[in-house]
């Protein structure tokens, strides 16, 4: 009997994805968990991976095509079943409508009174449509224009969105001429009559040339939600410095063994995360996700581990049930979800689904900084590096490895106690890390 596939649920902010290949073909063999094929969100690209086992029977919708989460999207059965009818494939590209939006952009929208329609053909997602972050930015544009200027007298028509570039761009309105509606000047009115100025070097940097990087893609989409978090999130970070003596002890006592029978090093990041998965079971109130009026606590630590992937941008893999893992598995499981992200062949499950983020700028001599906090969870912890401190021992100077660590926590969902009672046992499960292995 035919069983469906569905597409995954990918965040709390994903209503649809796209579909950008098929790795399967009608008559093949599915395991569960093997990828079927690889989608596209506002935020990232990752592999679908396959809920049902069996041969694949058909495909419910092709390639390129926008279908909502948990929408069935393969038909998978037994073998000898009969396939279902294909979908016929487009003859050629069919160029998307200017006006093509997504419908959580057009909710947004109606919320923060932005007219999709002064958006046409500049939307910034797959296929120019218009999502989330176009009626973000036109909203923030509109919110720093002035009034538009009289033309003797007479009320200039223009669009939201048109003023605002106008303003950017230093535009006088009274010389535009409106193509729209009833003389209305238009975004595109405006971007015709800005004229590029040539801007001389400084004496101080005669001779020196430079070139515009516009950003795209998945910097473009890291940037976007980074820049919502800001917004919305009261941030505050918390820094505190951890004795790691007592950690690196314990770390290359269980080096040797570990590589011998596992083949993989445990790392600082290793012990930290043993630690988070402790203090967020201990704290759940940091082990949470916010959803405007609604807070939702939840007793498994899935935590993010943020991964660069230089100039595109960072991906933050997910480590599940961190608080029952031990230390070799954490770093096996660290160790495999780094590759494969820096590779892209991370799963959709595989980076979704974290309830705490940890961000390491250790290795770059980084003392202190302030993470921003990924939605929809309330916190994240930065990582800084370790470096030889002269700190007072018993009364007496001693050189110490200290650690700073950065805890930004969303105030919403908490305050500054918790938060700082939360930070303190990870300070304190690391300077007695035997604790750790109980």
């Amino acid at each position: 009997m035919a069983r469906t596939v569905k597409v995954p649920v990918l965040g709390q902010s994903v209503e649809e994805v796209r579909i950008v290949q098929w790795f399967k073909k009608v008559g093949d063999m599915v395991a569960i968990g093997e990828a079927l094929g690889e989608l596209e969100t506002d935020k990232t690209n990752m592999e679908f991976a396959s809920t049902e086992a069996g041969v694949i029977l058909g495909f419910l919708a092709p390639v390129d095509a926008y279908v909502k989460v948990e929408s069935p999207v393969v038909l998978v059965g037994e073998p000898g079943e009969a396939p279902a009818a294909p979908i016929p494939p487009s003859p050629s590209p069919v160029p998307p409508s200017p006006l093509d939006a997504s419908p959580r952009a057009r909710r947004i929208a109606d919320e923060l009174g932005v007219n999709v329609r002064d958006l046409a053909g500049k939307g910034t997602g797959p296929a120019g449509r218009i999502i989330e972050r176009d009626i973000e930015a036109a909203h923030a544009a509109t919110k720093e224009a002035p009034p538009a200027p009289d033309n003797g007298g007479a009320s200039v028509r223009v669009s939201p969105l048109a003023q605002a570039i106008a303003v950017g761009e230093g535009v006088n309105l009274t010389s535009v001429a409106g193509s729209g509606t009833g003389g209305r000047i238009t975004a595109d009115d405006v971007r015709a009559a800005t004229v590029p100025v040539s801007v001389p070097p400084s004496d101080g940097n005669q001779g020196v040339g430079s070139h515009v990087v516009k950003l795209s893609g998945l910097r473009k989409r890291v940037a976007d939600n980074l820049s919502k978090s800001v917004r919305e999130k009261p941030h505050v970070t918390l820094h505190l410095a951890v004795d790691m003596t007592e950690a690196n002890k314990l770390r290359k006592q269980l080096l040797p063994a570990i590589e011998k029978s596992d083949n993989v090093r445990i790392s600082p990041t290793d012990l930290i995360l043993k630690a988070c998965g402790h203090a967020l079971k201990e704290h759940p109130i940091v082990n949470a996700h916010i959803d405007g009026d609604t807070i939702t606590l939840f007793d498994a630590a899935h935590i993010g581990m943020a991964v660069s992937l230089g100039g595109e941008g960072l991906i933050v893999p997910v480590i599940k049930e961190v608080q029952s893992k031990g230390l070799t598995q954490l770093a096996k499981d660290r160790v495999d979800l780094a590759a494969r992200a820096r590779a892209g062949k991370l799963a959709s499950t595989e980076v979704s689904g974290g309830t705490f983020t940890v961000t390491n700028l250790g290795n770059y001599g980084i003392q202190a900084f302030n993470p921003i906090i990924p939605p929809p969870q309330v916190a994240i912890l930065g990582i800084c590096a370790i470096t030889e401190t002269i700190v007072a021992v018993n009364g007496q100077p001693a050189v110490r490895p200290m650690m700073g660590l950065s805890l930004s926590f969303d105030h919403r969902a908490l305050d500054g106690a918790p938060a700082a009672a939360f930070l303190a046992r990870i300070k304190e499960l690391l300077e007695t890390p035997g604790l750790l292995l109980a």
